[in-house]
Order: structure tokens, then sequence, then C-alpha cells
């Protein structure tokens, strides 16, 4: 049986989805939705854990969380434990309510925080319970795009703080950007499905060094799959731009005629297998502007013949 791969240390951020056995429902009506927000503030009391944004969905739900004592298998293990015995008395079932470990990603920085915020609110959005996330009141998109919250123990201001200075703008920015990904196709929902940790290149490296599990490590499925060659990105930029007869420096310009930049957010995310919040750290920009250009550079293959035929003619 594959083990499992506990990343702990203080005031790590995760990203925690747990779903119901067999997918079935845990959540059968308000009243459950309302005991599990009653532990969730419970366990943040108990544990001393940040919440920054939840979703509950009908089989599952989504937890964006900050751990400043190194506990969360500890804590994740009270809340579902305490949640799944009030549960089945309550409903008179037996067996079990969840199906297994709950899953846990590790978030490097405030701006994955930020674009994770967006993926938890617009689960509902995505699986067609209501076309905006403000008519979903269980998830704590309400509490960010309103000045006042209704926990008391959820933390917003960090990451709303990068979005503007006052906090109105903040909301209202909020807002903005989160119904504008709700229109759009975007690889950031199979990134965030897949990950394991979810950061720059060497962020990643550095957990895996620090946190390798013992013994053979082929028995830890997560360390595995994290645990992919480190692609160079430099080189690669290096050799895309040899094969489209251009420098280097033209991946940071903007430019109509061939528009290098969004060929080489291509390359790296497609060919090289890199997640779109990898290449926006490199180039310094949101994920946003790199989900942004992937499609704008579809858009322009469509319409330009030209421009097949170079992508053709680089291999790209």
């Amino acid at each position: 049986m594959a083990r499992p791969w506990r990343i702990q240390y203080e005031n790590a951020v995760y990203h925690i989805a747990s779903r119901g056995n067999g997918k079935q429902n845990i959540f059968l009506d308000d009243t459950d939705r309302k005991d599990f927000l009653e532990l969730l503030k419970a366990a943040s009391e108990r544990f001393n854990l940040q919440i920054f944004a939840f979703c509950l969905m009908s089989n599952h739900y989504h937890l964006l969380l900050r751990t400043p004592d190194a506990n969360l298998s500890s804590a994740m293990q009270w809340l579902n434990t305490t949640f799944a015995a009030r549960f089945m008395v309550r409903h008179h079932r037996g067996g079990h309510l969840f199906q297994g470990r709950f899953k846990s990603v590790l978030v490097e920085d405030e701006e994955h925080w930020q674009h994770l915020s967006y993926y938890l609110h617009l689960n509902p959005v995505r699986a067609g319970m209501v076309e905006n996330p403000a008519q979903y009141p269980w998830s704590s998109y309400l509490d960010y795009i309103r000045l006042k919250t209704r926990y008391q123990w959820l933390i917003r201001d960090q990451v709303l703080a990068g979005l503007a200075r006052t906090k109105t703008r903040q909301r209202r920015n909020y807002r903005r950007q989160c119904l504008e990904l709700a229109k759009k196709k975007t690889e950031f929902w199979k990134d965030v499905r897949d990950a394991v940790i979810i950061g720059s290149s060497d962020f990643i490296q550095k957990i895996k060094k620090q946190f390798a599990p013992k013994g053979k490590n082929k028995e830890v499925v997560e360390y595995q799959k994290a645990a992919r060659p480190e692609i160079d990105i430099s080189e690669e930029l290096k050799k895309l731009a040899k094969a489209l007869g251009v420098k280097t420096e033209d991946f940071r310009a903007r430019a109509d005629r061939l528009p290098a930049r969004l060929i080489a957010y291509h390359h790296l995310v497609k060919n090289c297998g890199l997640k779109e919040t990898e290449v926006a750290d490199h180039f310094g920009v949101s994920i946003h502007a790199v989900s942004k250009g992937l499609r704008r550079l579809q858009s322009k293959m469509i319409a330009d013949r030209t421009l097949q035929k170079v992508m053709e003619m680089s291999n790209v």
C-alpha cells in the first residue's frame, strides 16, 4: 500500500480537499453544512489554524489554510472524525463517511493563495450549481466581496492585500477577477487537481530535499509525482529562441508580428510540462496573464497561417 507523503512545518499553507467515500454526499442538508462550519471554527481555535477560504460542495469540501504550529494531520483527523461521528448519529448511518485520507497540496506564496481562492470559490459555478459564485452561500466568496464577514475566524486580508490599497477596491477587484476567470477555460484547474506542491521550481526542490521520505521513495506516490526532472527554463528559452530565429530578450517584449512571449508560454507549459504558476513566476507576471496569453496564441494561430507555419517549422 502506498505511503502518504507528509509535509508539515510551521506556517505552511495548504489547499485541502476531502471527499465522501464512494463519492457519497457528506452534506445532506444545511444543518450538516452549519455543523461542519461550527467544527471548522472549533478546529481553528483548538489547533491554531488560520482559515483563508472554504467551499462546501455536496460530496466534498475545499479549504485554504495555514498551520502556524505544523499540525495539519492532527487537525484534519480531528475535524473529519468529529464531523463523521456527528453525521452518522444524526442520519442513523454506519460505515465510513470520508474516502481515506484528505488530500493536501502545499502552496508557496500569496499570489498562489489568491488564485487558489478563486478556484475554491468557482467550484459551484464549474459544477453547474449556480451561474454566479455570489449565489452560493456555502463558500467564503460572499465574505471576500463584502466588507463585513459572516465568520470572525475567516482570514481574508492576506489574500486580498495585493489587489488594491483600499479594502473597498480590493473587494471590487476580487469580484471582477473571479468573475472573469469563471468565463474562461484555464489549465490552472488541472494544475490544482493534479498538484502535490504549487510553487516555483526552487521551492519544490527545497521541499523535496528537506522532506524526502525515509525508506523506499517509490512507495510514496506524491513524492514521485513531485520529483519530475527539473526543467532549466533559461536553457529551454535559448533553444526556443534559436528555433524561432529571435533573441531570448524578445520573449520579454510585446510584439504583434511574432508573439514570441506567448510562444514561450506555450512551449514551457505544453512541451516542457511546467505549470502555469511556474511560468508566471519566471516571467514575473500573474498566472492569469499566462492563461490569457495561451488563449490569445490559440486564437492567433486559427486566424494566422503564417504563425501556424512558424509553430510547425520550429517544432514548438
